[in-house]
């Protein structure tokens, strides 16, 4: 990457999260700060990382700057970070949250991981809010159009930032942000980790509609309307529904449910040929069936948020998704809200 921003002498950066997206994380700080602090998860991997600048489980040929350091320590890690990226799976979450504040952090914490916590569906700004209730170290949340091949290739992406204090987002923007690595503030975290983690989920629609061939009509659908239904849980949690028309939402969205490069979509083609077999962290099975039981405890009718559930649970055929994406298979409040804004559900051609 080119650009006209300075090498930032004596900043470290803390990265948790040795898998792709945390690599391409470390990656894109390495390049303008004096050190990345990686923490992973097996000492054969820091090993390898620091001493040959290669991670090749997580990406292949990938050659790693060498001021990228790499150990198991969080507590070695977090004391010294300017600031503290976390890029881990959801399940991972509650104990890495856990040791970065009994660790004593007072560096501002970003969470770049989307999902949602199994057994509790919890996004991961409300189990970090659980664990840190003493020492009050509310975190920011990274999310966006973010797929890691490109930006480690080298491509421009953009994301968003949010938190509630508009200093800390604007002072964490000004150390994170590279060159053609954009960062626009957002004041609702919770908003853009609900974006993050049920577009993973639709995603899986958008897969399934390409590998059955049902057309970019039918995808089209699906994203439109996997909008909607996340714009309801957002708001049915509090958080600002306005986060769908921001990079976190619908940016974040038309990226996941329509690059072969997103792990999601390429798990709903899996199903659509009968194999399933993506490699990776596939966010989106697990955040269907939390967000499918948390939606109906909050009285939500989400269609096509059950449709994919029950196909990931082998409870009905694929069919189900496309009739809930065209709103054939539309419960009457939801035929309601499509008529408030003004559409038809007769089926009309265009």
């Amino acid at each position: 990457m080119s650009g006209t921003f300075s090498h930032r002498e004596n900043v470290e950066i803390a990265v948790i999260g040795d898998g792709a997206w945390g690599m391409t994380l470390s990656w894109l700080q390495a390049s303008a700060c004096h050190r990345v602090s990686l923490v992973v998860l097996e000492g054969t991997t820091a090993e390898e990382i620091t001493k040959y600048h290669v991670n090749s489980r997580a990406c292949g040929g990938l050659r790693l700057p060498s001021n990228i350091m790499a150990g198991t320590s969080i507590a070695e890690a977090v004391t010294r970070a300017a600031a503290v990226i976390v890029a881990v799976p959801s399940g991972a979450l509650r104990p890495v949250a856990r040791d970065v504040c009994e660790a004593g952090c007072t560096s501002p914490v970003v969470i770049a991981t989307k999902g949602m916590e199994r057994g509790t569906g919890l996004l991961g700004v409300e189990v970090w809010r659980e664990e840190s209730r003493r020492s009050r170290l509310d975190p920011l949340v990274l999310s966006g159009p973010n797929l890691a091949p490109e930006i480690a290739g080298g491509r421009p992406a953009v994301s968003v930032l949010a938190g509630v204090s508009s200093r800390r987002v604007n002072s964490a923007i000004k150390l994170l942000r590279r060159p053609g690595f954009s960062l626009y503030p957002w004041h609702d975290p919770l908003g853009a980790q609900c974006m993050g983690a049920l577009k993973n989920v639709y995603a899986i629609a958008c897969g399934m509609a390409a590998g059955l061939g049902w057309g970019a009509n039918v995808s089209s659908a699906a994203i439109w309307r996997g909008l909607e239904e996340a714009r309801e849980f957002a708001l049915a949690l509090g958080a600002d529904p306005n986060v769908s028309g921001t990079p976190a939402g619908v940016g974040d969205f038309v990226a996941t449910c329509t690059s072969p490069l997103s792990r999601n979509y390429g798990m709903g083609m899996g199903i659509a040929r009968a194999d399933g077999e993506v490699p990776g962290v596939r966010e989106g099975e697990g955040a269907a069936i939390e967000a499918s039981r948390r939606a109906r405890s909050l009285g939500l009718e989400l269609p096509l948020l059950e449709s994919i559930t029950a196909v990931l649970m082998n409870s009905g055929p694929p069919e189900l998704v496309m009739e809930a994406a065209t709103g054939q298979s539309r419960p009457r409040g939801q035929t309601q809200r499509v008529k408030a804004m003004g559409l038809s559900t007769a089926t009309e051609g265009a």
